[in-house]
C-alpha cells in the first residue's frame, strides 16, 4: 500500500497534489444557462458538477476552478483543456460543449457520462483480460485521435478513463495536454513541464524532459497491468523513490492467478515493451501498438494450435497430389510425385496466402495467416519465405532420396529428411503449448501467425 495517497493523484512541477475542494456550489445556481444540480467530485484541477442544460434540457457535467483560485496558470490551463479536448472528436473521448464565466468561475460543460471510471471498476477487483485490453485499446483509439490532433495527454490513468452507460470507454481530463506543434492550442504548454500521476508517469516525464506519445503509451501500459493484476505496477512512499523504480526496476511479472499461461505470458511481453524504461524501445506508433493488442486479444486473434494446423497441412498437401495427379500424370507416369507435390505445394501455398492469406486446407477450419507487422495478409516475400523454410529442405531431401539408390547415400536423405520432418512436427507442439501466439520458428521467421478468423462482429462493449 502507497503511504502518500498523493501518488495516486495529478501533480504538476510543484509536486502538489489537486488543490483541496473549496466550497460547493449550492444546487440551483446558474452559470450562464446550466443549472448546478449536485457535486459529482474533485478532477485534477477543478470541480465538476451534474448540471442541467436549460436550453435543450438535457445532463451535462460543469467543470468549474475552484472557489478563489485567482492563478492565471490556472485559468490558462483550464482554457487549453478546454479548446484541446473541443477539437478532439472521437467516440473516445468526452466531448466539450461550451466554456464560459460567470459568477466570479471560470468553468466549461461537456459530455455528462452516467458510467463508473476504470479506478471505481477495479477497486471491487481485477478485470478479466480481454475486458482490460478491450479498454485500453478504445482509449489507443481516442489517444490517437488526439494526437493527430495534436496533443499529448500526459495523464492517463484508470481514473481518466470512464465506461460510460452504454459500455464505450471515454479519455477524460485533458488539464495536463501538452501540445506536439506550436498551433495545436493556443499559448501550448511546454512538454518540458514536470506534471503527472506519478503512479503511472513515463520515466522521461518524471524527469521533466520533452516527452510525445510514447510517454502516454508508458502511462498505458502501466495502466494496463493495473487493470489486470489489481494493484498497480509499483509502490513506494514518496515519488521520488517511485520515479527511481519506474526508471530503473525490473518489470513486473503478471500475477498467474487463473489466467492461462500463455495468455500471460504474451500480455507481459505486451506490457513490458509499453513501459520499456527508453522511449525508444516502446511503440513508436498508436498504429502499431494497435496491432499489437489485436494480437494478443482473443476477441481479435485467436491462434490456432497444433492439431488443427497439422490437419489443415495435411489437406493442402493432399490438394497438392491430387493437382498433380490430374494434371500431370495421365501424360508422364514416371514423374517424381513426391518431388513434384512438394514443389507445387510450397509455389501454389505462398501464393494463394498472398492473394486471400489462407488456403483450401485452412479455409475449412476457418483459418487465416497474417501478418504480425500489419495485422493484414502476409505480403508476397512473406509467404515465399513462410513455405520456403520448411518446403524446400523437405522437398530437397524427397528429392534426393528419390534419386539415389538404396544404401548409404540413400540414408544421408532419408535420415536427415525424418529429422526434418521431427523437427516441424515437435516445434509446432512447442510452440502451440509454451509460445506466445502459438508461433513456430517459420512464423517467426516470416512475421507470420496463423489465428482463427475473427468474427465479422465488433467485441462487444464493456458492462458498467
Amino acid at each position: 500500500m502507497l503511504d502518500d495517497p498523493a501518488l495516486a493523484h495529478t501533480q504538476t512541477s510543484a509536486g502538489a497534489p489537486p488543490p483541496s475542494p473549496s466550497a460547493e456550489l449550492p444546487a440551483g445556481l446558474q452559470l450562464g444557462h446550466f443549472r448546478i444540480d449536485k457535486k459529482l467530485g474533485a478532477g485534477g484541477m477543478g470541480e465538476v458538477y451534474l448540471a442541467t442544460d436549460l436550453a435543450l434540457d438535457r445532463p451535462v457535467a460543469i467543470k468549474v476552478l475552484p472557489a478563489g483560485t485567482t492563478s492565471p496558470a490556472a485559468r490558462e490551463r483550464m482554457v487549453r483543456e478546454a479548446r484541446a479536448q473541443a477539437r478532439v472528436h472521437h467516440p473516445n473521448v468526452a466531448h466539450i460543449y461550451f466554456i464560459g464565466e460567470d459568477a466570479g468561475r471560470l468553468y466549461f460543460a461537456m459530455e455528462y457520462l452516467a458510467g463508473t471510471t476504470l479506478a471505481d471498476r477495479i477497486a471491487a477487483g481485477p478485470l478479466p483480460i480481454e475486458d482490460a485490453l478491450a479498454a485500453i485499446r478504445a482509449a489507443v483509439l481516442g489517444l490517437r485521435e488526439a494526437q493527430r490532433a495534436g496533443f499529448t495527454h500526459r495523464d492517463v490513468k484508470p481514473s481518466n478513463l470512464m465506461v460510460d452507460e452504454h459500455g464505450v470507454v471515454k479519455v477524460l481530463d485533458f488539464g495536463l495536454v501538452a501540445a506536439t506543434h506550436a498551433d495545436a492550442i493556443d499559448g501550448p504548454v511546454a512538454q518540458t513541464t514536470l506534471a503527472g500521476t506519478p503512479l503511472y508517469m513515463a520515466p522521461e516525464q518524471a524527469r521533466g524532459e520533452p516527452i510525445d506519445l510514447r510517454a502516454d503509451i508508458y502511462a498505458l501500459g502501466a495502466t494496463l497491468y493495473h487493470l489486470i493484476s489489481g494493484r498497480p505496477p509499483f509502490s513506494a512512499d514518496t515519488a521520488v523513490e517511485l520515479a527511481t523504480l519506474h526508471r530503473s526496476a525490473q518489470r513486473p511479472a503478471l500475477p498467474r492467478g487463473a489466467n492461462p499461461r500463455v495468455a500471460t505470458t504474451a500480455l507481459e511481453a505486451l506490457i513490458a515493451r509499453m513501459m520499456a524504461p527508453e522511449p525508444a524501445d516502446r511503440f513508436a506508433s498508436y498504429d502499431e501498438l494497435l496491432r499489437a493488442i489485436d494480437l494478443v486479444s482473443t476477441t481479435h486473434t485467436r491462434p490456432a494450435g497444433f492439431l488443427v494446423r497439422l490437419v489443415a497441412t495435411s489437406i493442402d498437401v493432399f490438394v497438392a497430389s491430387a493437382a498433380i495427379a490430374l494434371a500431370v500424370l495421365p501424360f508422364d507416369r514416371n514423374i517424381n510425385l513426391s518431388w513434384s507435390v512438394g514443389v507445387v505445394f510450397g509455389a501454389l501455398t505462398a501464393l494463394v496466402l498472398a492473394w486471400r492469406a489462407t488456403t483450401p486446407g485452412k479455409a475449412l477450419f476457418e483459418l487465416d495467416v497474417v501478418s504480425t507487422d500489419t495485422g493484414g495478409r502476409p505480403t508476397a516475400r512473406q509467404a515465399a519465405l513462410r513455405q520456403a523454410l520448411f518446403v524446400v529442405p523437405a522437398t530437397a531431401l524427397v528429392a534426393g532420396m528419390h534419386y539415389i539408390p538404396d544404401g548409404v547415400l540413400h540414408l544421408a536423405f532419408s535420415i536427415p529428411m525424418a529429422a526434418w520432418c521431427t523437427l516441424g512436427f515437435g516445434d509446432l507442439a512447442y510452440a502451440a503449448w509454451r509460445r506466445p501466439g502459438k508461433r513456430t520458428w517459420w512464423d517467426r521467421v516470416s512475421h507470420t501467425q496463423v489465428r482463427y478468423r475473427p468474427s465479422r462482429q465488433s467485441p462487444g462493449p464493456l458492462v458498467p
